[in-house]
């Protein structure tokens, strides 16, 4: 459990270090300055958006995953407000209650602002509901089909309601000739996201909710031609950065993918259970506890023989995948490989700085750099074919406790051989003597066995004579018996 638990911190150290480290890489030096205090550029309204307050509240439009803040300022003061907004802990542990409302989840932690917690607050406390009669909303929009620049008519289109992150239901139409489409009659109490299925391939927005004072949405979607061919896929860069730890050894990847072409990779390879492969990931032999953090879930992928495979189609444009894996770290030497299954622009491997000589075959470079305070040895390689392979040779240098313990590894293994030698030789020393024993004392164990035959013949005759008792008779003769049959199995 110790050793998983090792692996788990090491993937996520990884992944927060992926997302930081190209910035720094590729940003141009500059002198630290000295940072202004935050101010407030945006209006209250906009903050409670931008903050995703959105996403669990309605304003006058009834409860929502969290309550309705209508009439909030009657139950709250603006300073208690901004509290629940900055830090809704401190309601929670001054109430000694979690949550505080009935039938909701807690409030998470926003980590806003004070400044803009405060601005939010006086929105919250001076918002005016709207009585324009409205009671429901509607998005709208046109599906444009963007290979021929043109709309798409006849597309189906598939809305689904959400509570939170539970599906509430659906709702189906087609595109009118001109490819544009209308749901309405949505409640304001649901976020929505809309799919598209066209020639294969399946497109599908984010959740939306409606805005204060937001009675409708319109949205362009775009769709795309699709292709078998995966001609136009390449990789503008890739990271790896690999972390070695005692008993463990992480891996992450960063890889921005490019669809420079004008229709969408529904992907080529029919796998076994019927979708198709549409991006190719090698993983190096071995590799555990696999992680997908952006770009893919686990329900978009199948294992492979050569690692795994993403199912969903890619679109024109740039996608971004990262993944995190561990592999086996060996006392001695550790070795993988990398396979490129991309024509690659620019490669760059980061090694965590440790005890071990690290060879990497495939790439340029070895030199020391220093991210965070964390010391890596670094490689980079451009213009990489699909099929380039990039090896790693992870080796543990000898110290002296290696000596040492070799050392008396190898004690013991010769006491362990030489016991076995003298046990064998010993063994046979006495089988042998036990051979001569034996021939030396055929002659004695036949004369005892002719003795004891005349003795129990002699037995018997007293016995019919009357000359001895009945039951005398019976143990002295099954005594020499016993004793015969002794006699007769040694010299077998």
């Amino acid at each position: 459990m110790k050793a998983i638990n090792q692996i788990a911190f090491n993937l996520l150290f990884l992944v927060l270090l992926a997302f930081l480290i190209y910035p720094i890489l590729k940003a141009p030096e500059v002198k630290a300055q000295e940072q202004a205090p935050a101010t407030v550029t945006l209006s209250g309204e906009e903050l409670f958006i931008q903050n995703r307050c959105v996403r669990c509240h309605t304003i006058g439009r009834g409860r929502f995953v969290g309550p309705d803040l209508a009439g909030v300022k009657d139950r709250y003061s603006k300073e208690e407000i901004r509290i629940w907004i900055e830090n809704p802990q401190q309601i929670y542990q001054s109430s000694g209650k979690m949550p505080f409302n009935e039938g909701y989840p807690p409030m998470p932690p926003l980590n806003i602002p004070p400044v803009q917690a405060k601005a939010i607050a006086q929105y919250l406390t001076s918002f005016n509901v709207s009585q324009d009669g409205a009671t429901s909303g509607g998005i709208s929009g046109q599906v444009l089909n963007k290979t021929n620049d043109g709309p798409a008519p006849g597309v189906e289109l598939t809305l689904t309601s959400y509570m939170g992150d539970k599906p509430t239901g659906d709702k189906t139409i087609e595109t009118d000739e001109q490819g544009n489409f209308l749901f309405d009659g949505l409640n304001w109490d649901r976020s929505y996201a809309i799919t598209v299925n066209f020639k294969g391939a399946q497109y599908s927005t984010d959740k939306m909710v409606f805005y204060p004072n937001e009675d409708t949405k319109i949205l362009n979607l775009p769709i795309y031609d699709p292709t078998f061919d995966e001609g136009n896929i390449k990789i503008i860069e890739a990271q790896m950065i690999v972390q070695i730890a005692e008993g463990a050894l992480s891996v992450a990847d960063l890889t921005l993918y490019n669809n420079t072409g004008d229709k969408v990779f529904v992907g080529g390879n029919e796998l076994e259970d019927g979708r198709k492969e549409s991006l190719r990931v090698s993983t190096p032999k071995g590799a555990q506890n696999i992680n997908f953090i952006h770009g893919l879930t686990p329900e978009d992928v199948v294992e492979t023989e050569y690692g795994f495979a993403g199912t969903t189609s890619v679109l024109p444009g740039q996608k971004r995948v990262v993944y995190a894996y561990g592999l086996p770290l060996l006392s001695g030497t550790t070795d993988f490989e990398k396979t490129i299954d991309y024509p690659t622009d620019s490669f760059l491997l980061l090694v965590s700085g440790s005890n071990k000589s690290v060879e990497v075959k495939g790439l340029k470079g070895g030199e020391s750099v220093e991210i965070h305070d964390e010391n890596f040895l670094k490689w980079t390689g451009e213009d990489l074919k699909p099929g380039h392979l990039i090896k790693l040779e992870l080796k543990s240098p000898l110290t002296q406790s290696d000596y040492l313990k070799w050392g008396a590894l190898g004690f013991i293994l010769l006491i362990i051989i030489a016991g076995v030698i003298y046990s064998t030789v010993l063994k046979k020393s006495a089988k042998q003597d036990n051979r001569a024993n034996q021939d030396e004392g055929v002659g004695d164990f036949e004369a005892k066995r002719l003795a004891l035959i005349k003795e129990i013949a002699q037995l018997d005759d007293n016995f019919e004579a009357g000359n001895i008792e009945e039951q005398k008779y019976k143990n002295i003769r099954g005594n020499k018996i016993e004793e015969l049959k002794k006699i007769k199995r040694r010299l077998r």
